[in-house]
């Protein structure tokens, strides 16, 4: 496992700085490791590697859900910050000591690697001879639960790591452990498996390249004149107009958390301004504008055509339940990037008929 922000949380100033978040990462990663079973090979300088027995290839698949939600939850308690991508592969390795210390080197090795490399923040990438290894009936997350998620729904497609100059293809599925999947690093190129003949969207196609959502509370609202002001987690204040909330959900109130576009204030010495802005808990239709195995996105927009991708957790399957351009009703839900529409159960059948 890669931690994937190692070198920016170092340039944060001194040891006394970065020490305590590394020192917390690498805690997590072993107390996870051992707790399904596994070994904690080496600490690295930027990340860990562990190995688990052969049969416990799905534990080892819960030991790296379990550190994912630890960082997620940490970053929402805003206790410790870190970032890390967790590759698995399967197979035989070469098992050497030097009468202290043992090491393990071998293709399965090196295919772990390039997955923990290749993957995004947040990702976990388990490699074919891992997906066959597994009872997948026996792989949990805390979010997979609350949705009933349960066995081979927790794998999206399968797809490929790009061709190095030195490097074999490698398939491998995404773990999907959240409301959303985080896919490959912004670097990499991944491309669907030929099996179905279909090329795969790209890195930047498969995320949203606009604005990044922000989330505050709404901590002033004048019905009478349409507008108000929305505060962020750092105290900065987004003046926000009633055109500016997304179409379909308003009532809007004092309190809500709310998650908007930030733009630049039009005029010095005015506040910046919320646009395209969602109340969480809102209700409303959206059309489906992408769908992929697990999720899809619908293009929503506010009074003043500000447009923004918003993420749907449509449940895995979804390309076999949902099309371009159905619409269907959700409600507003969120992570730690972000908004996500949660489709209402009675209004699946209704609209997809």
């Amino acid at each position: 496992m890669t931690l994937t922000d190692a070198r920016s949380i170092k340039k944060s100033g001194g040891e006394v700085n970065w020490l305590p978040t590394m020192g917390w990462f690498f805690d997590q990663v072993g107390d996870a490791v051992r707790e399904h079973g596994g070994t904690v090979n080496k600490y690295l300088n930027d990340g860990v590697v562990a190995t688990f027995p052969m049969d416990k290839a799905a534990e080892a698949i819960n030991s790296a859900i379990l550190i994912q939600e630890r960082i997620s939850e940490a970053h929402r308690d805003n206790t410790y910050r870190c970032n890390c991508a967790i590759g698995i592969a399967t197979g035989r390795v070469v098992e050497f000591t030097n009468g202290i210390y043992t090491d393990y080197i071998g293709g399965s090795v090196d295919t772990s690697e390039r997955l923990s490399d290749g993957a995004n923040a947040g990702a976990i990438f388990v490699d074919e001879s891992t997906r066959n290894a597994s009872n997948m009936m026996n792989v949990f997350s805390h979010y997979g639960n609350a949705v009933s998620r349960e066995g081979g729904q927790y794998l999206a497609q399968v797809e490929e790591l790009p061709t190095g100059w030195d490097a074999e293809r490698i398939r491998y599925y995404e773990i999907l452990w959240a409301a959303q999947s985080f896919g490959v690093r912004t670097s990499t190129v991944t491309e669907i498996s030929v099996q179905n003949n279909s090329p795969a969207p790209s890195a930047e196609k498969r995320r949203s390249s606009q604005t990044p959502w922000q989330q505050g509370v709404l901590s002033r609202w004048n019905d009478d004149r349409d507008f108000g002001f929305v505060r962020d987690g750092d105290g900065e204040s987004y003046y926000l107009h009633r055109d500016s909330t997304c179409v379909g959900t308003l009532p809007i109130r004092t309190g809500d958390t709310v998650f908007f576009v930030a733009e630049p204030s039009h005029q010095d010495g005015r506040s910046a301004r919320a646009t395209c802005a969602l109340a969480s808990g809102a209700e409303l239709t959206v059309r489906v504008d992408k769908v992929f195995p697990a999720f899809g996105f619908s293009r929503v927009s506010d009074g003043k055509g500000v447009v923004q991708d918003l993420f749907l957790d449509l449940g895995y399957g979804a390309q076999d339940r949902y099309h371009i351009g159905q619409h269907v009703r959700i409600r507003l839900s969120h992570n730690a990037k972000g908004p996500v529409g949660v489709v209402l159960a009675d209004e699946i059948d209704a609209l997809s008929a």
